[in-house]
């Protein structure tokens, strides 16, 4: 068993390497689903008073390479769709895409500043695989 085990790490080591050294580029969707929790809340410049109201929370994500993607910086993932800001006892979701020209920067192995969860709220993360072109 031992040594199997062993091989299997062996083969998945080397091929996570190939992936990154022969790919150029990598995109991967991550999926938050949440219950009465906001998960992402880009800045509103209408001023309106949802808006005012509305707790930002502001997610960074970690690279394989420990590379940051967040908000405003020229690793800013693309908001597909931002339904955690419902909060109306339904579930919801809001899904993420990254996508880089350096393959080594995916997958995302890290979520970081959730925010504290409230009481009545869930949430969890499906994660898609990543795809290296």
């Amino acid at each position: 068993m031992i040594t199997y085990w062993h091989n299997f790490l062996y083969f998945y080591t080397q091929m996570r390497y190939f992936l990154h050294l022969l790919s150029t580029e990598a995109s991967h969707v991550i999926t938050l689903h949440c219950l009465n929790e906001p998960a992402y809340s880009p800045a509103d410049s209408s001023g309106s008073a949802e808006s005012m109201h509305s707790e930002t929370t502001k997610l960074r994500f970690c690279g394989w390479n420990k590379q940051m993607f967040e908000k405003d910086t020229l690793l800013e993932p693309h908001v597909l769709q931002d339904e955690c800001k419902i909060q109306d006892g339904s579930w919801h979701q809001s899904r993420f895409f990254f996508h880089t020209q350096d393959s080594r920067q995916l997958p995302i192995v890290d979520i970081q500043e959730f925010p504290t969860s409230q009481p009545n709220s869930q949430r969890y993360i499906e994660v898609s695989p990543v795809c290296f072109h």
